[in-house]
């Protein structure tokens, strides 16, 4: 899943735009892990062009990779005002929140939401943003709690990620998890629930953090 996750991270800029100077510089530092450089890269890019969302977005995606994660934000917020839909930006945003220390996974979800309509089903960019949708109410339910609702949109992205990723390493994994919630899942009348190991789900998160970093 890193891999993937770090091949989508640079997926909107190298498909559609990796003949352009700036970005073919920018992205391919971003690759070799100078992130920095990268985003001096598309500063200076932005600076003769600053009306490119494009060079918005990378820089964004370059602060992420520094863990930068305030910042990153800023950006995304900036480009969202100028393209509600732009789905590279929703991506970041999803991204970011669910990667960052003091992130949200309320906020990851909703930028993952947004995208999920805009986003080629054909791609291996739908599978991840199904397991993201997933594991971000997961995490939402170990930490503060999610309602009927929320469980069943859990339930459904977890399966469908399932369903386009069969041979996934932690396809049996979720299996087991998706049995236990729907068998122990509240009724209806149920506003929200938690699951109270509070300290094995402290560290499957940080664990999780950890693989994707």
């Amino acid at each position: 899943m890193k891999k993937v996750i770090l091949l989508l991270l640079i997926i909107f800029s190298q498909l559609s735009f990796g003949q352009e100077n700036f970005l073919e510089k920018g992205n391919t530092l971003m690759q070799q892990g100078k992130h920095e450089e990268a985003q001096e890269i598309f500063e200076n890019a932005l600076k003769e062009d600053p009306q490119n969302l494009l060079y918005k977005n990378q820089i964004a995606l370059a602060l992420i990779n520094q863990r930068k994660n305030d910042e990153a934000e800023i950006i995304i917020q900036e480009v969202l005002k100028i393209d509600s839909l732009n789905v590279a930006s929703l991506w970041y945003g999803g991204i970011n929140n669910f990667m960052a220390e003091n992130g949200s996974f309320k906020k990851a979800v909703n930028y993952f939401e947004k995208a999920y309509d805009l986003i080629d089903k054909n791609s291996s960019q739908f599978f991840a943003v199904n397991y993201f949708i997933g594991k971000s109410y997961r995490n939402l339910l170990y930490s503060e709690g999610i309602n009927y609702e929320e469980t069943n949109r859990m339930l459904e992205t977890y399966k469908k990620y399932m369903e386009l990723q069969p041979n996934a390493d932690d396809v049996q994994e979720i299996i087991n998890f998706i049995k236990y919630i729907e068998e122990k899942r509240p009724p209806k009348n149920v506003q929200k629930w938690i699951l109270t190991n509070s300290t094995k789900a402290e560290q499957l998160i940080k664990k999780q953090l950890d693989e994707l970093q």
